[in-house]
């Protein structure tokens, strides 16, 4: 396989700031190999408006559980991306590096097979919060984040480490505007300090859904 654009799967509600601060960078900095698809609550009037007439893709639909079905909503994204190449974007991130798209291709392209996650560079850098990885390894998978899991980054990058290609993308930068420092109504809502989501039974779960997506890819790949 060779790879020919990235498409960045954006998640938002209620953001407008944010979004239209995410915009603006990828507007200044991506190269033209690239494309933004939005997924965005059919409640959150704010976010629609402002991205109805953007030149992307925009799907609408139910909030469901929130934070907890980012799953769900990377795979409606996933589907209605047009990109060889899937990152798993924030309405909070800000592309800092010119030409970040292209030297993503480039990486990517160093693995023919499908087989990687690129890591950039960013703030929690070493749990890969923005991975970006390829479409064939999300079919072969059947989905970007396993919906039994909450931290689906990490879910990626110890799925893809299984192969040694968990790989740091140097010199492309992009900073997280992370609500944590500043905690907003959708921040709380994710409630990320739960006990359920940090403890040894939810590692027990991470480790099974990792050796699952793990035996999809050798499959995929031998056949």
């Amino acid at each position: 396989m060779t790879y020919s654009k990235v498409s960045v799967l954006v998640p938002t509600r209620g953001r407008v700031a944010r979004l239209r601060a995410m915009c603006d960078s990828f507007n200044k900095t991506a190269s033209g190999c690239s494309e933004l698809v939005f997924r965005v609550d059919d409640d959150d009037t704010s976010s629609w408006n402002f991205l109805r007439l953007a030149p992307w893709t925009v799907k609408i639909g139910p909030r469901l559980d929130g934070y907890r079905s980012l799953p769900h909503f990377f795979n409606e994204l996933r589907l209605a991306a047009d990109g060889d190449v899937l990152m798993t974007g924030n309405d909070d991130m800000v592309f800092r590096t010119r030409g970040w798209d292209a030297m993503m291709l480039e990486e990517a392209n160093r693995y023919p097979d499908g087989l990687f996650d690129l890591g950039v560079e960013t703030h929690n850098a070493r749990n890969f919060p923005f991975a970006v990885i390829s479409r064939w390894a999300t079919d072969a998978m059947g989905f970007v984040h396993d919906a039994r899991l909450f931290w689906g980054d990490v879910f990626l990058r110890d799925v893809m480490q299984a192969f040694d290609r968990s790989v740091p993308l140097v010199g492309v930068r992009v900073d997280h505007d992370w609500a944590g420092h500043a905690p907003d109504e959708t921040f709380r809502d994710a409630h990320q300090e739960e006990p359920r989501w940090w403890d040894d039974t939810y590692w027990g779960m991470h480790r099974k859904c990792v050796g699952e997506a793990v035996e999809k890819l050798r499959k995929a790949k031998a056949a």
